[in-house]
């Protein structure tokens, strides 16, 4: 049985990881301010607008810290990654052509 080989592109991972990196820092920007009831004119809508600014607030909190959650967790397989591709290399290294 032959195979292709497997290979794992570090460059790519890192850029990946760098992208999440930077979403995560785009969500956890301060929320925008929410208009007061004057400027709303209506006090229902301005609870309803309230109640989704928290709500949106929490889901970017959370979104944020998934992302961070996946950027660390690439960070830690290039890692891994690398390690292995030295202690492989270092396996050959006393071996004579």
């Amino acid at each position: 049985m032959s195979s292709d080989g497997f290979t794992v592109d570090h460059e790519a991972l890192g850029a990946a990881r760098d992208r999440i990196g930077r979403l995560a820092e785009e969500l956890t920007v301060p929320p925008r301010d929410v208009p007061s009831a004057e400027v709303i004119g209506h006090d229902r809508l301005n609870q309803a607008v309230n109640e989704f600014a928290v709500r949106e607030r929490r889901g970017l909190a959370l979104l944020a810290g998934e992302a961070e959650a996946v950027r660390d967790g690439l960070a830690e397989t290039i890692k891994a990654y690398r390690r292995t591709d030295e202690d492989g290399a270092g396996l050959f290294k006393g071996i004579e052509p």
